[in-house]
């Protein structure tokens, strides 16, 4: 009996034994490991290369990084007939981006007198002679050193398809300026369409050149630039001044930004409001600054009669027409040529209240008289806040009572700069002749 107890136990065990095997599932496990969130990154790099005089400049040249005590400019001991030219390399590491310049002028100042200044008339220089130390006031030197920007291809030399040039002037003007280098609605580099960023890890080339006398535009064939030890494409000529620069001083800060691309479509560089006028009038330019009148072909002055500047205010006497006549002398403004230089004379018109762009039209009219069948003029139009700008561009070459459009904005200047090809005309020509400049939306009390 204990026997057969036993055997069944036995059998009970290995039974429950082989159910409990054929109770097992098939399985099987994956794993993703390493699931991550990682911040990309925009750095923004700057390298520059510069000229002093045609050779290469040491102290003033470096490769891409983030600007740590780097300098533009460093120039300590100028003398006139000086002449410099950069090429700035601008990239953006990993991401595409907006990217935007800004210049601020900090000082320009007279920082001592010298006797020699006092002889030639610096009128910031006491008299009689002082000490050297003698502080003075604002210097001459932010008007006698002369700038120019432009966006280049990468060899240092100014190119004639890279015009027309980003911005041209005085030292004391152009490094008081702002630069949209690529925002949501415009770029100055031909290889990116306009609302187009800046490609990551891509070299874009913004050139500057400067002169300590008087800069000229002579760009070489497309493609031809090597250097500016071989031809810069500018002309720097000192030989007209005199001492009352001596000592003076003159500093900027120059900054880049960029700002991610990437969900960020209505980027600019300088957001402005676009107000809705009151009332869109129609308003003539009536106030002139900054009157640079140039010559006649043959160097001889323009006549007085061509160069009284309220001659461009209120309406036009022109009709439209290509070729005008009748008009007596007094009735425009001449603007002149300067000799060996592609721009020609200019002036800044000023209107009494600020016009904007006109959602019915054309926004801006420059009125010019012709007197019979002639060559085109032409002339760079260009709009600003301030008399002093900065300026946007917004007609490289204008003819005849051209309509032009401008930019979103409160405007209140023109600045006009006559860019006519002198060879077409006879020796006493003189260049654009302005009429009136009408902005066809104003407001109220113009």
């Amino acid at each position: 009996m204990k026997r057969s107890l036993l055997s069944l136990l036995v059998i009970g065990v290995v039974a429950a034994a082989a159910l409990g095997l054929s109770r097992s599932f098939f399985s099987d496990t994956e794993t993703s490991s390493g699931n991550t969130f990682e911040a990309g990154a925009i750095d923004l790099l700057i390298d520059n290369v510069s000229y002093l005089n045609g050779s290469l400049n040491d102290g003033t040249t470096w490769t891409l990084d983030n600007l740590p005590g780097h300098l533009f400019f460093n120039f300590l001991d100028l003398k006139p007939d000086d002449e410099g030219e950069d090429t700035i390399s601008i990239h953006v590491n990993n991401n595409d981006a907006w990217a935007c310049m800004e210049m601020k002028l900090t000082a320009n100042i007279d920082n001592g007198c010298t006797e020699p200044e006092t002889v030639d008339g610096d009128a910031q220089c006491p008299t009689p002679f002082p000490s050297p130390t003698a502080p003075g006031g604002i210097g001459e030197l932010g008007d006698e050193v002369n700038f120019v920007f432009w966006a280049d291809d990468g060899d240092n030399v100014l190119e004639d398809d890279e015009l027309p040039v980003l911005a041209q002037g005085k030292a004391k003007d152009v490094l008081n300026s702002k630069f949209t280098l690529a925002d949501s609605a415009s770029s100055i580099f031909p290889e990116i369409v306009d609302g187009q960023p800046l490609e990551g890890l891509t070299n874009y080339y913004i050139a500057k050149a400067w002169c300590f006398g008087t800069l000229g535009l002579v760009p070489v064939a497309a493609g031809s630039g090597v250097n500016p030890t071989v031809a810069s494409g500018i002309t720097c000529d000192g030989t007209a001044l005199n001492n009352i620069t001596q000592t003076d001083k003159l500093t900027a800060d120059i900054s880049f930004s960029a700002v991610q691309a990437r969900h960020n479509p209505d980027f600019l560089c300088e957001p402005q409001p676009s107000p809705t006028p009151i009332a869109c009038i129609e308003t003539y330019a009536a106030t002139a600054h900054e009157v640079n009148q140039g010559t006649r072909k043959n160097g001889t002055a323009v006549l007085a009669n061509r160069s009284v500047a309220s001659a461009m205010f209120g309406i036009p006497q022109t009709t439209g027409t290509p070729s005008d006549a009748g008009f007596p002398a007094g009735s425009f403004y001449s603007l002149g040529f300067n000799i060996g230089s592609l721009e020609g004379g200019s002036v800044v018109l000023g209107f009494t209240n600020p016009f904007y762009p006109n959602p019915a039209g054309a926004d801006l009219q420059v009125f010019e008289v012709t007197g019979g069948t002639y060559p085109d003029e032409k002339v760079k139009v260009e709009v600003g806040t301030t008399s002093a700008g900065p300026w946007t561009v917004v007609s490289a070459a204008a003819i005849r009572d051209e309509d032009i459009e401008i930019p979103a904005g409160s405007w209140q200047f023109v600045r006009l700069t006559d860019v006519s090809n002198i060879a077409l005309f006879e020796s006493t020509a003189d260049a654009y002749d302005v009429d009136a400049v009408r902005a066809l939306c104003g407001t109220p009390g113009d």
